[in-house]
């Protein structure tokens, strides 16, 4: 279909976004049954189905343009949607005309099965999985990179294969090169799915081309959906794999689905797939009984036996099975027609009496209990067990009949009850019968029979209990309440578990991010630390390199000044008689000059020898010195301390001279001694400063003798110095 466009600047700017939608910038389609409006991202509806979808566009894009909350992009927008809806997506029914509408997840794998793709029992991993391969990576900064799973799920999506999600595959060494594209759990997932593995078998890059290739250097893509192969290899994929789904043939599928749903099997396309199972049972009962030319006798058998199947087989089957389905019509009857305060045994059992009997071999014998179950069975009873009652080995003509414990059996038992009834064969029948007939009689065990005296009152009082269905429905209440409280308090309990793993997710996260940037900074350090190394390396190798080319250029100069050597020695090997008695006289002179040489240095050795001992006696003497010095401050103390007590002795003297006047005797007797101890003190301090002088005198002296030694010394050693030169200016010149 193309569509005509006029030219103006809405229309213009409508027709981009028409193919913008074409090409997949914006994803409408979420699933076959689920899709959202690319312009209304703040909507709170965002999953529609197709029809209202295109409902929501087309009103969008036809308001007035007096509302203020739409503007005129808004409409262009949804103008161009509702022209992709109508045109790209709209697939039309397999009856012909009708309304465009998206095709039904039954359609998918009615069309999966049809086309012969795959059979019922072909094993798939589950949920839907595609692997690709040969993924281009790059090596950078130590370990392997490559494209994200958003790029690719992009471009897939381009490609119309509608990926929910892909994940590359890390190992340790980085990006492996393949990934993992996750489809949706439904139908249209594995249609998605083998789209998704036909398009790149069909370019010769499906899983049997990778397998069959053995040049693997090229950058294509290779893909396929995941199968037990893949399921079971010991490769990343294979791990990958095993902790994120497991295998499944189709046909668990299908019956997973057709558990969960009530459809109409001789209606594949109707409008309403998947009924209600009071809908389906209006819809069976009702194209059976119609009267309609529309509908030919074969249709209306097939919906009359799927009615009577709903009514009677399915909820039998349902009832074994794990899944609980709605109570069925009979059901409801049953129990809305019942007394609920009378009085029933429980569970739900029913009385057979009037089985016929025979004498053999001195003992009464009649049908088995299995016999009359399948009877019972065939007249859609449903019975469980049937137990045949004995009396000392001898059968007894009754039974009692077991049923479900649930309603489906207390239905069956109530059945069971009105069809003998019916047929005048219920209890009241039997106890007013007179003439005791071959005929069956059968009812549901009341409590009167419970408490009878016979045997079937012993059986039913020794494996049931008289019960009203008022009571079993309280029960079944009481049960459901415990349950239902049980269940919350698990789903409270799981629901703080799971906030305490979400907490514990998000510190695993932030350490987990944490130790990556830590790592990542070693390996940058690490890296600089090998780059510098290299360099180095490669600085000390041309280092290396120089030195040895320098060491060759000079072992080349060297080997050319040996041969040039050797050459003039070869020249001068004629010369080798006058030059050896040149050499004899060099000899006989350098003994004589050694001769003078030796005795220069024993000259030399005896100088050192005075020099060490003047060296010695300068030590000692300076030793001396330093003592004399030392008591030279001690005898200037000592004067010092004495002038000091002459000085106090003269202001004494003074002192008693100016109180002499007084005529007082005691002070002139001190007075007189105060001079003759300041006498006796004056000559000691005159000592004092003449051994002062001799010793300075004396010091003086030897410091003298000590500078006449060092000048000798010197002397000593220049003459020294001066004859060893000298002869070795003439061994040299020589």
């Amino acid at each position: 279909m193309e569509i005509i466009w006029e030219h103006s600047p809405e229309n213009d700017y409508e027709k981009k976004m028409y193919e913008e939608l074409k090409n997949g910038k914006y994803q409408v389609k979420i699933s076959n049954k689920s899709y959202a409006c690319p312009y209304c991202p703040e909507k709170r509806t965002r999953d529609f189905r197709y029809e209202d979808l295109l409902q929501h566009a087309t009103a969008i894009g036809s308001c007035s343009s007096q509302n203020a909350k739409r503007t005129e992009r808004d409409k262009a927008n949804h103008v161009a949607l509702t022209k992709y809806l109508q045109t790209d997506i709209a697939v039309l029914p397999a009856g012909g005309g009708g309304s465009s509408k998206p095709p039904s997840a039954k359609s998918h794998a009615a069309a999966v099965l049809e086309q012969g793709l795959h059979g019922r029992d072909e094993v798939f991993v589950w949920p839907w999985t595609g692997i690709m391969v040969n993924i281009p990576t790059d090596l950078k900064n130590g370990h392997y990179v490559g494209k994200g799973g958003i790029k690719i799920r992009n471009q897939l999506a381009k490609r119309k294969f509608n990926p929910i999600r892909v994940r590359p595959l890390w190992s340790y060494q980085g990006h492996s090169g393949t990934a993992i594209v996750e489809f949706h759990k439904d139908w249209s997932g594995l249609t998605d799915a083998m789209s998704f593995e036909k398009a790149y078998d069909s370019t010769n890059h499906g899983k049997r081309n990778w397998l069959a290739k053995t040049d693997k250097s090229s950058d294509d893509v290779y893909a396929w959906i995941a199968r037990v192969d893949d399921y079971k290899s010991n490769s990343i994929i294979g791990e990958d794999l095993r902790k994120i789904g497991y295998l499944r043939p189709i046909s668990d599928i299908l019956e997973e689905e057709a558990r969960k749903t009530n459809i109409c099997p001789y209606c594949p396309w109707r409008r309403t797939i998947n009924f209600q199972y009071k809908d389906l049972l209006q819809h069976a009962s009702a194209i059976a009984t119609c009267s309609s030319k529309k509908r030919t006798a074969k249709d209306k058998a097939n919906h009359l036996s799927l009615a009577k199947y709903l009514q009677i087989d399915f909820a039998v089957a349902c009832a074994g099975s794990s899944a609980k389905p709605p109570p069925s019509s009979v059901v409801v009857e049953a129990v809305t027609d019942y007394d609920p305060n009378e009085m029933l045994v429980w569970p739900w059992s029913g009385v057979v009496v009037n089985i016929p009997v025979e004498l053999r071999d001195g003992r009464y014998v009649g049908e088995s209990g299995s016999k009359l179950r399948d009877q019972l069975s065939r007249r859609g009873f449903n019975p469980i067990r049937v137990r045949t009652l004995w009396i000392d080995k001898w059968h007894s003509g009754t039974a009692i009949v077991e049923f479900r414990k649930d309603w489906s059996g207390f239905a069956d038992a109530m059945f069971f009850d009105k069809d003998y009834e019916t047929n005048n064969c219920g209890k009241t029948n039997w106890l007013a019968k007179t003439d005791k007939s071959s005929d069956l009689y059968a009812w549901i065990a009341r409590v009167d029979d419970y408490n009878a005296n016979d045997v079937i009152g012993e059986t039913l009082r020794r494996f049931g209990d008289p019960r009203t269905v008022w009571d079993i429905m309280e029960e079944e209440a009481r049960k459901t309440n415990k349950l239902v409280i049980s269940l919350t308090n698990i789903f409270e309990t799981k629901k703080r578990f799971l906030l305490e793993m979400e907490s514990k997710v998000k510190e695993t996260e932030s350490s987990l991010s944490q130790l990556i940037v830590e790592r990542d900074n070693i390996r940058r350090v690490y890296n600089e630390e090998i780059r510098k190394i290299q360099s180095s390396a490669w600085d000390h190798y041309k280092k290396i390199f120089k030195d040895h080319e320098k060491l060759k250029v000079e072992l080349e100069t060297q080997k050319r000044d040996l041969e040039r050597r050797g050459q003039e020695l070869m020249k001068r090997e004629t010369h080798n008689k006058i030059e050896r008695e040149r050499l004899a006289e060099e000899l006989e002179q350098n003994a004589v000059k050694n001769c003078s040489l030796q005795a220069a240095a024993k000259e030399q050795r005896r100088a050192d020898e005075n020099v060490m001992k003047l060296a010695e006696e300068h030590k000692k003497q300076k030793e001396k010195l330093h003592k004399r010095i030392i008591q030279l401050e001690k005898q200037l103390d000592a004067k010092q301390a004495l002038q000091l007590e002459i000085e106090q002795l003269r202001g004494k003297l003074n002192v008693m001279m100016h109180m002499g006047h007084e005529g007082d005797l005691r002070v002139l007797n001190k007075v007189e001694l105060l001079i003759k101890a300041l006498r006796e003190k004056e000559e000691e301090l005159q000592d004092l400063e003449a051994l002062n002088q001799y010793l300075i005198l004396q010091e003086r002296n030897r410091n003298n003798d000590l500078q006449d030694a060092r000048k000798e010394l010197v002397n000593v050693r220049f003459l020294i110095f001066f004859f060893f030169f000298f002869f070795f200016f003439l061994y040299m010149e020589n």
